[in-house]
């Protein structure tokens, strides 16, 4: 299942790895069984963090036989490998190979948290590159691709930058060099963007402060990551319009692989891209119980790695709250789809109703166009006190004043309608709340401590 070189290249193939990506379930699920079995040896073998946590939930690889037996296996979370690096810097206990092997270091953006060091050797990155391409072939890199990426010190650019490479073109661009971005687009024709999902109506609101029309950019594909939101249909038919682009989602973690699900031109949800590399689970977040893969499951996603020799994971706890979308695709893929919805460490819990940041947003942005799609939700007490009803948004609105009348409460009324809580909503001007490059930050908390 290896990857292919530039000279195999063309424009009308399907899959970048057909092998691969269109494996049988019966012939994924051997796979799988056979790579756990040698995955979990390898880290009981060389890795001291693996060694301790299987000794102390009394499990060995001999008691895996069957796929069934992973759920035996404790989960890896991310607080664990902090602690892990604590105490054996910079890459932890968990390491399970030779320093000296070690090409390449990312860190984490530590958005929640103590940044984390992430080493691959050779073959890390290889395995890494391939999975990538898998999923941005999926959703439309093809050669002529000219991809300007953001570098910085913990997006994992360079594996990103790897696949554009092997198939186009790749420009690098410091962070938070918006001019630099543009002037890639305007002089070097750059024609493909990889960004978050909130990021591209912030670009597009940057273009038009200098005078230059969006659509005039030359920009034809957006892969949108990095936070939930890009397979909202009004999100997603506004930055289309606005750039006269086609956009479609693709997702990873800078933990368990840099790239890993890509959105064929189907739309259905992400495909799991990582066949052979990683073996996913759905998991409910609470009991931690496995939960079937099946149109409409609900549930937090775990990775295990099948073929990583410097920082594998076994059972790592991604806190991505994901549904499945289907098992089947015209396009002939087999990996299943996925919709992330949000985080389930971002949940908030109000009058026992779960509800997720992400999710707020993307109700609040089917007002387009009377609303930017820019919120804050602002949490003036710690929790839970803190999350009783009404929750307190600010919503950016455009400026529409002969169409805000009444805009509040019908907000209120659709959040009320389907996530099932109250809000309170504070329309602010366009241009009111902070803007992100990364990330964006959903929820303020107008508390100390």
């Amino acid at each position: 299942m290896d990857g292919h070189h530039r000279g195999q290249l063309n424009m009308t193939k399907l899959y970048w790895n057909a092998e691969a990506e269109t494996l049988a379930a019966a012939a994924l699920r051997a796979l799988h069984t056979r790579k756990l079995h040698t995955a979990l040896n390898y880290v009981a073998t060389h890795s001291k963090f693996y060694q301790a946590k299987f000794a102390g939930a009394g499990v060995s690889p001999n008691d895996f036989t069957a796929l069934e037996d992973l759920a035996r296996f404790p989960f890896t979370e991310k607080s664990e490998l902090r602690e892990s690096q604590l105490r054996d810097p910079p890459f932890g206990e968990h390491r399970a190979c030779a320093s000296a092997e070690i090409r390449r270091v990312y860190s984490t953006s530590g958005t929640t948290g103590r940044p984390t060091y992430i080493g691959l050797t050779a073959h890390d990155i290889a395995q890494w590159r391939e999975v990538a391409l898998r999923a941005f072939w999926a959703s439309g890199l093809r050669p002529g691709a000219i991809v300007p990426v953001v570098v910085s010190p913990f997006v994992v650019a360079a594996s990103y930058a790897d696949a554009f490479e092997t198939v186009g073109t790749c420009i690098p661009i410091g962070v938070n060099m918006t001019d630099r971005l543009i002037d890639a687009f305007r002089f070097a024709r750059a024609n493909t963007l990889l960004c978050t999902a909130s990021y591209p109506l912030h670009f597009a609101a940057a273009l038009q402060q200098r005078g230059i029309d969006p659509k005039t950019l030359g920009l034809k594909l957006i892969f949108a990551g990095g936070e939930p939101g890009a397979s909202i249909p009004s999100v997603r038919q506004q930055i289309e319009d606005t750039f006269a682009c086609r956009m479609l989602e693709v997702s990873g973690n800078g933990d368990y692989s840099a790239m890993a699900w890509g959105e064929c031109e189907h739309r259905l949800g992400m495909h799991f891209c990582g066949q052979g590399l990683i073996h996913p689970e759905l998991v409910e977040p609470d009991t931690g119980r496995v939960i079937d893969i099946v149109p409409g499951a609900q549930g937090e996603l775990v990775c295990t790695s099948l073929d990583r020799e410097c920082i594998p994971l076994v059972r790592f706890r991604t806190r991505d709250h994901v549904v499945v979308t289907h098992t089947e695709c015209a396009c002939g893929r087999t990996g299943f789809g996925i919709r992330i919805i949000g985080r389930t460490d971002d949940m908030l819990i109000v009058r026992g109703v779960n509800v997720y940041p992400s999710a707020v947003r993307d109700v609040i942005a089917s007002f387009a166009p009377r609303t930017t799609g820019v919120i804050e939700i602002q949490l003036h007490k710690p929790p839970p006190e803190g999350w009783e009803p009404p929750l307190q948004i600010k919503v950016e609105h455009t400026g529409l004043a002969d169409r805000l009348t009444g805009l509040s409460a019908e907000i209120e009324a659709k959040l009320r309608e389907k996530l099932i809580f109250r809000a309170q909503i504070e329309l602010v001007p366009d241009g009111s709340l902070p803007r992100y490059e990364y990330k964006a930050k959903l929820v303020r908390k107008i508390y100390e401590g």
